[in-house]
């Protein structure tokens, strides 16, 4: 996860990184669309040699949390036919 500033957001997002460096991402256009309302943000980015944007919040932002138990659920139906078929 990456702590900084948004600079730009078009064409390209950049966020200023507490160091001093700029990161360019590839981000959506709902993604830069939803950076461009944002000042400082926590991001969730992909480090290759072309950075992409996973997801962006307001820095600080609380994020709701499932319980476990809806999280499990959750997994299962998502991998239940993966994980069947693992098992034979």
């Amino acid at each position: 996860m990456i702590h900084g500033v948004i600079v730009s957001s078009t064409p390209e997002l950049r966020i200023a990184l507490p160091d001093g460096r700029d990161l360019a991402v590839t981000a959506t256009a709902e993604q830069v669309a939803r950076a461009s309302g944002l000042r400082e943000v926590s991001a969730m980015v992909v480090m290759s040699p072309s950075p992409r944007l996973i997801w962006i919040r307001q820095k600080g932002a609380d994020v709701p949390v499932p319980p476990a138990g809806e999280r499990d659920a959750h997994a299962l139906r998502k991998w239940s036919e993966l994980l069947r078929r693992l098992a034979q």
